[in-house]
C-alpha cells in the first residue's frame, strides 16, 4: 500500500479497494479509472470524483526520463527498487 496522501478519505478507500474501478499507481503518482477489458489499462483522471480537488500531475514521463538518464531501459533492464514505488520522488 502506498504512503501517498490522497485528497480525501473516499478517494483513499476507492484506491485501496481491489473491486473499485479507481486506481492509483504510486510509482507514477497517477490516478485513473480501470478499463474493464480484462487488462491492466486505465484512463487517467485529473480531478477527484468525490471532492472535485485537482489531483497531482502524473510523473510517468519523468519516471522514464530519470531511469534512462541513469542508463536503464525500463522495458529491458531490471528497475531499481526505489523506482518501483513512490520513493524515487518522495526522497
Amino acid at each position: 500500500m502506498s504512503t501517498f496522501l490522497h485528497c480525501c478519505e473516499s478517494l483513499k478507500l476507492a484506491c485501496d479497494d481491489p473491486d473499485s474501478p479507481v486506481t492509483f499507481k504510486p510509482k507514477f503518482r497517477e490516478y485513473g479509472i480501470k478499463v474493464l477489458d480484462g487488462g491492466t489499462s486505465s484512463i487517467a483522471i485529473s480531478f477527484c470524483p468525490w471532492s472535485g480537488h485537482k489531483l497531482p500531475e502524473s510523473l510517468r514521463d519523468e519516471w522514464f526520463s530519470r531511469l534512462q538518464a541513469q542508463g536503464f531501459n525500463p522495458g529491458v533492464d531490471l528497475v531499481p527498487l526505489e523506482f518501483q514505488d513512490e520513493r524515487w520522488y518522495t526522497k
